[in-house]
């Protein structure tokens, strides 16, 4: 092994140059399409901040907060989750040095890192998922600096960075419990004998406390949240994938494990975990494979979104570059960047599904050039497959839908007459693009807008967008009647037209009903 592999050095301008190339590339295309509902949702959530939310930390909310002063715009919304692409790239090139890369391992991990389907999307469109590639990027950096220095000053950082991806998602907790249980397995129990494995919890739960406190007071909605998601779920974005028969669920999480990180390329990642697993050169790094499959597991019992392991790739992808790089070691430089090449046109394929870089028209014809468009609505018309996009479109007519609706009344019927939306979704692109045709805030029962309330409404009419509460609306209203219906034929298939509906004659006060038509999630 090469004295550069045995110092761990990092090959900044090789990370640096990848990072730009990620970096440019989101800048350039991230405010194509239009806003995606979660998107929408912080930025209603960021007029109202605080410590925590009935269904996420903060920190999301946080970042769409950042773009107040440019009035939400979009480029601005994402602006920082391009910067962040670029430091993910940096930091799954700082894991590959730990593991032992010299410059070829660290230029293809940096490659992977900048175009690899999960981090591309993640560097585009603001979601709960926005930080944890980078984050339990970060958690293995320093776990591996652990590891190879016996320094345990380390577990200060670990908590620090903990933290934060806690703020942003708890799916943290765990990589942080599998983690803890692969240093013990593979035969690093003592690093886990330190005060400092102690300060660090003690640090991390003081950092934590307002959210857990926030939480607490509430209620721990964040439990019904859970509940509601796995009783009322589509898992990717819509297409639903996970079985209640636990064999079924464990095949096909795996299965998507190579199909979501880019099918084409998993044999980099599984190369890398075998030899996490088997080879004694990364012997020391044993615990990282012991970690994955602590992981799998854990996230097959739990039934768990099949994308929740997208942030332990990195160090995978690092670990089968650098085999790669010892098996090619003394082959022509002409090899090594034929294999860069390979693996650079086996990522273009799936780049156009991933992030917006065709107009939605050539996109469409793309999908249907890989046959991949689904025809079979009830409209007979071909819907996107690709969730991601679909849920980007049409926010604005469906506002001026409920608008055109909302003026058909009296001026004096629509002084007192809310909106009511049955999801935060629609609730939050209504609340978006609502007032500039006119639409009062809106109010929904749904997550944190239930908190929200009833922002001081009767109740004596009340228009509601949405079916999904439809057996509710007739519980608790006399009178309820359709009067307009927002269809668009991008949109997925399983969620079809919207319905709204007139609400009068109510057989309670809005406030007084308010707790029956409460839920959280999906």
């Amino acid at each position: 092994m090469s004295e550069h592999r045995r110092t761990g050095a990092l090959y900044l301008p090789i990370a640096l140059a990848w990072a730009a190339i990620a970096v440019l590339l989101h800048v350039l295309i991230n405010a194509r399409y239009g806003y995606a509902r979660d998107e929408l949702y912080f930025i209603e959530c960021a007029k109202h901040l605080t410590w925590g939310y009935v269904d996420q930390p903060p920190l999301a909310v946080l970042v769409a907060w950042l773009a107040f002063p440019f009035h939400f715009a979009l480029w601005a919304v994402r602006l920082p989750l391009a910067l962040l692409s670029g430091v993910m790239v940096v930091a799954g090139c700082a894991v590959a040095a730990q593991l032992g890369a010299g410059r070829f391992a660290q230029m293809l991990t940096g490659l992977l890192m900048a175009l690899a389907p999960p981090y591309l999307a993640q560097g585009y469109i603001l979601s709960t998922e926005f930080l944890s590639p980078l984050a339990w990027t970060g958690v293995v950096y320093f776990s591996l600096r652990l590891v190879k220095t016996g320094n345990a000053r380390y577990y200060l950082s670990l908590a620090l960075v903990i933290t934060i991806a806690m703020y942003a998602k708890y799916t943290m907790a765990a990589l942080v419990v599998a983690m803890l249980l692969g240093l013990l397995i593979a035969g690093h129990a003592k690093l886990l004998r330190s005060k400092y494995l102690v300060i660090g919890v003690a640090l991390a739960v003081l950092l934590f406390a307002p959210n857990i406190l926030w939480q607490a007071h509430h209620n721990w909605p964040i439990l019904e949240v859970m509940h509601g998601d796995k009783a009322n779920r589509h898992p990717v974005h819509g297409i639903s994938v996970e079985s209640a028969d636990m064999l079924t669920n464990a095949v096909v999480f795996l299965l998507m494990q190579i199909l979501l990180v880019n099918p084409l390329l998993a044999g980099i990642w599984i190369w890398g975990l075998l030899a996490l697993a088997f080879q004694r050169a990364f012997s020391a790094y044993r615990y990282i494979a012991v970690t994955y499959g602590l992981l799998v597991v854990l996230m097959i019992l739990l039934t768990a979104r099949v994308y929740y392991l997208d942030g332990f790739y990195p160090v995978l992808f690092a670990a089968g570059a650098v085999s790669m790089e010892i098996l090619l070691s003394f082959k022509p430089r002409a090899l090594k960047a034929a294999v860069l090449l390979l693996v650079l046109l086996l990522d273009l394929p799936l780049m156009p599904m991933t992030i917006p870089l065709l107009s939605l028209p050539v996109y469409e014809r793309y999908e249907g050039l890989l046959g991949l468009s689904r025809i079979g609505s009830p409209d007979g018309k071909p819907h996107l497959v690709n969730p991601a996009y679909a849920d980007q479109l049409g926010w604005d007519d469906m506002a001026r839908t409920v608008a055109i609706a909302y003026r058909s009344l009296p001026a004096a019927q629509r002084a007192k007459t809310p909106i009511f939306a049955d999801r935060y979704a629609y609730a939050a692109a209504l609340d978006f693009f609502g007032p500039k045709y006119g639409l009062p805030r809106v109010i929904s029962p749904n997550n944190s807008y239930y908190l929200w309330g009833t922002r001081g409404y009767s109740g004596n009419s009340m228009i509601a967008v949405g079916a999904t509460d439809y057996p509710l609306l007739l519980r608790s209203f006399d009178n309820v009647r359709q009067i307009a219906v927002y269809r668009n034929e991008k949109r997925w298939i399983l969620e079809g037209p919207l319905p709204v509906y007139l609400c009068t004659r109510p057989r309670a006060t809005l406030a007084q009903m308010w707790p029956s038509f409460k839920y959280y999630g999906l």
